[in-house]
């Protein structure tokens, strides 16, 4: 913005002896308002060298002070909007609407400048109606899985990662389970061998298979191999008693009566008297030698013993007396067994 001003200079510098008026010539002098060199207010009446009267000087701040109030004026039209972004000059919002615009017709008219769809809620993205998140929780492992490796189970709705199923149906085949429902407890949600076969591996898959055609039979009707490296389901066919059979897996012979690996030199009655942790082979041995050496066994501790001399009343080590023929506790004082009567 340019402004002019006036300088009065005395153009006659020599003295008149006629003392004649003195000639002043108006000179202009054309300033860039805009300028960052320009000072608004004169430097006149700062020194003595430039003294001037007090008139002047109030006359000379009066034009700057309205020059300079102006320029603020010009520059306050101008600012009638806020750029929000001052790298995208599409974007600015109007403080005021201007009726002879384009924009402001369109207000006349009942039109909207923008739509309401075209509104994002506050802390929203622009594009997140139009995308959605691609990842679910596994609600075993309760961490994000993507969406391809999903897997539902029929009958009810929730969703669990692949890897986590494999290990599940695999943890319920290992404790002898073939019907598999959902995890969640209460749920009714079954998952059937078709519809996982290309989930599961095919170790998994036909251990299912296994399973279900095992629980289709009766349970007095199945037993397994009681060799624990075999396991191997067998059939009671429901014929004659044998008690003496041999394992078609491992070859290796059992009683089919005991569910018991073979116990030679002693029949199913006394060995289905034998305590649990009496039933090895050794235990066996053993027995058949006290047997064989007529050795009674205390009822208490099952501690073997023998009698070299006396009578038939014994009082073990653990301080219990019993009858040496037959067991019984039922000895009196006078070493009379009231169970054999003698």
């Amino acid at each position: 913005m340019m402004a002019v001003t006036s300088i009065d200079q005395e153009t006659s510098g020599l003295k008149n002896p006629k003392m004649e008026k003195p000639n002043f010539s108006r000179q202009v002098e054309i300033v860039d308002l805009e300028s960052d060199d320009f000072d608004f207010f004169t430097d006149k009446g700062t020194t003595k060298g430039n003294a001037i009267s007090v008139e002047d000087y109030i006359e000379q701040r009066d034009i700057e002070l309205a020059i300079k109030a102006s320029i603020n004026t010009a520059t306050s039209d101008n600012n009638n909007y806020i750029d929000l972004d001052i790298y995208d000059d599409d974007l600015i919002l109007l403080t005021f609407e201007p009726p002879n615009t384009h924009f402001g017709k369109k207000r006349e008219n009942g039109v909207k400048p923008f739509s309401d769809h075209s509104v994002t809620e506050p802390g929203e993205s622009s594009n997140s109606k139009a995308s959605k998140d691609p990842h679910f929780i596994c609600d075993i492992c309760v961490e994000p899985k993507e969406e391809n490796e999903s897997f539902s189970i029929k009958g009810c709705s929730h969703a669990y990662c692949t890897d986590c199923m494999i290990k599940y149906v695999a943890s319920k085949l290992q404790d002898k389970i073939s019907s598999i429902t959902c995890p969640v407890p209460n749920c009714k949600g079954i998952l059937e061998p078709e519809y996982c076969r290309n989930l599961l591996p095919r170790e998994v898959f036909e251990r299912w298979g296994d399973a279900l055609c095992e629980a289709m039979i009766f349970g007095s009707e199945r037993f397994y191999c009681p060799y624990k490296d075999c396991s191997m389901v067998l059939i009671d066919d429901g014929g004659q008693a044998v008690k003496e059979s041999e394992c078609p897996n491992c070859r290796r012979l059992f009683c089919a009566q005991c569910k018991v690996p073979w116990h030679a030199d002693i029949d199913c009655r006394e060995f289905q008297r034998l305590h649990k942790d009496e039933r090895e082979r050794e235990d066996i041995m053993l027995m058949k030698l006290a047997k064989d050496k007529k050795w009674a066994r205390c009822p208490r501790c099952r501690f073997v013993v023998e009698r070299t001399m006396g009578c038939r009343y014994m009082s073990c080590r653990c301080g219990t007396a019993f009858c040496y023929d037959c067991g019984s506790t039922q000895v009196n004082a006078q070493h009379y067994c009231l169970a054999c009567k003698r």
